[in-house]
């Protein structure tokens, strides 16, 4: 593996949560369907019981698997590693 454990759990904690983080940036990715894309493409916010951020879902999958681009999201090996830690 090129990325640690650790490291992906901390993208994986980034989320969730993530509305506001998310519409501050320029591209996300989304770790399930590993695809990159612009923010404004994001249509739909979970809303969270906790009563929290809301959280992004991904416009190509329907997953609420997105970073955005402070993580390496321009790198395929991460995408693929943190799909595969995730979903397989």
């Amino acid at each position: 593996m090129k990325y640690t454990i650790d490291f992906l759990k901390q993208a994986h904690r980034e989320s969730i949560f993530n509305k506001s983080k998310i519409l501050n940036t320029n591209g996300c990715a989304c770790f399930c369907c590993e695809e990159i894309f612009s923010t404004a493409e994001i249509k739909e916010y979970f809303e969270e019981i906790e009563g929290k951020d809301e959280t992004a879902v991904c416009p190509k999958c329907g997953i609420d698997s997105i970073i955005d681009d402070s993580f390496p999201i321009n790198d395929p090996i991460f995408l693929t590693e943190m799909s595969k830690y995730w979903f397989e």
